[in-house]
């Protein structure tokens, strides 16, 4: 076995470089640190102006910039266009064409027109009779006003079915739209 050879004087010199090397260290983490501190502290300054000035704008304190960004200004109209298509009666029609419900005409298709305040739907029969019928019980429906038959085809093809017509009505009262 070897034997261990001790110095204590000559340790205290390497703790020394250690130490410094430690503490130089230390403070460049330190200012490191302070460094990100002021960093976030001004961030946080700018978001925190940012927020009051929008605020202030938002309750009508602050100066407004007049001009909307088009696209913005898009947006806004379609978000508008949906909020009002939303608003309209819409179980008023359905409950109107369910109303009328028969087993000779098949019902093809609803197409509301929000704007207009018309629909037009599309079925199809196997016979004038009942495609007429139909016609009169959508105009007995209180909902639906100026009902028409505007059109109607007697397909080519064989099928039970080869009458089809489309019917335009009035489903949106003149006061109730925008």
């Amino acid at each position: 076995m070897r034997a261990l050879s001790l110095d204590f004087v000559q340790s205290s010199r390497r703790r020394r470089r250690s130490g410094l090397v430690l503490l130089c260290a230390g403070l460049v983490a330190a200012l490191t640190v302070a460094s990100w501190r002021e960093d976030l502290r001004s961030k946080t300054q700018a978001i925190e102006s940012q927020v009051a000035r929008l605020e202030r704008q938002a309750s009508g304190i602050g100066p407004r910039e007049s001009r909307i960004d088009e696209s913005v200004g898009q947006e806004i109209q379609r978000a508008n266009e949906v909020i009002d298509q939303l608003a309209l009666p819409w179980d008023r029609l359905f409950r109107a064409v369910e109303g009328v419900a028969a087993g000779e005409v098949t019902l093809l298709g609803i197409a509301p027109d929000a704007k207009s305040g018309t629909v037009q739907i599309s079925a199809e029969t196997s016979d004038s009779e009942a495609m007429f019928d139909y016609v009169s019980r959508l105009e007995q429906q209180s909902e639906l006003a100026n009902v028409y038959l505007l059109t109607h085809q007697r397909q080519k093809r064989v099928g039970p079915r080869p009458l089809h017509f489309v019917v335009t009505a009035s489903w949106i009262e003149p006061q109730t739209r925008r």
